[in-house]
């Protein structure tokens, strides 16, 4: 008989395991930033995060390093603010382009487009249709 050397995880346990980690250096395809202290998968960190020391592992709050921390607080409120910044520029982009969109919307129409608008009330005499004798 075959006995499984390795314990089975339950898919609660495998979803809510994390490791407290440092990020050294800044992986964007992660959204993580270096001096962040987070919590990922162990898998994440062993196969992306720690290769090529772009993370450490944090066991006690003293093995975090204060001044990468500082630094990330920083960098992470001047983040803050531009996104805001652009929030708002966007928002006035989109005012101006629908007001502007208000004011295009009703072209002035020429005399001639006026007077085809009139003509639309066609009749089946008005249409020929072959092999149809009325």
């Amino acid at each position: 008989m075959f006995k499984p050397t390795s314990i089975c995880y339950s898919a609660l346990t495998k979803r809510t395991k994390r490791v407290k980690v440092q990020v050294l250096r800044d992986f964007p395809q992660f959204n993580l930033f270096k001096g962040q202290v987070t919590q990922v998968k162990p898998s994440m960190m062993r196969n992306y995060l720690h290769d090529f020391n772009g993370a450490k592992y944090i066991l006690q709050d003293s093995d975090i390093n204060t001044i990468l921390f500082e630094n990330f607080t920083k960098e992470e409120q001047i983040r803050e603010k531009e996104q805001l910044a652009n929030q708002q520029a966007m928002a006035v982009a989109a005012a101006a382009a629908t007001a502007k969109a208000e004011t295009l919307k009703k072209p002035k129409l020429s005399k001639e487009v006026e007077k085809q608008e009139k003509k639309k009330d066609i009749t089946i005499n008005d249409v020929y249709i072959p092999g149809l004798n009325l």
